[in-house]
């Protein structure tokens, strides 16, 4: 499943006045990934004009940019999970500050 996916199915276990958070993780996600395509139209420019690409360097970003992705996914899940429990005494927020 993909990461966009899993933030509509998120989506819709929000309460409706709160869909606004869902979409600031999807403008996030379209935000990375147009940096990303930045990135790689940047590091493709300099391979033509014969500068050694560091395939360890573009691993590592890659992976960074796949983890930060995948927190702020986990970020919106922890966040229906609080909305989910509002009002459940026995529930241990994972935000104190709360959702509201």
């Amino acid at each position: 499943m993909t990461l966009l996916n899993r933030v509509h199915e998120l989506k819709l276990q929000l309460p409706n006045e709160h869909h606004c958070i869902s979409h600031y993780v999807e403008h996030a996600l379209h935000s990375i990934d147009h940096f990303v395509e930045q990135h790689r139209q940047f590091v493709a420019a300099q391979a033509l004009y014969g500068e050694k690409i560091n395939g360890t360097e573009e691993r590592l970003f890659r992976d960074t940019i796949s983890e930060i992705k995948a927190q702020l996914v986990a970020t919106l899940e922890k966040t229906v999970e609080d909305f989910a429990h509002k009002g459940d005494k026995n529930w241990k927020n994972h935000y104190q500050d709360g959702v509201e």
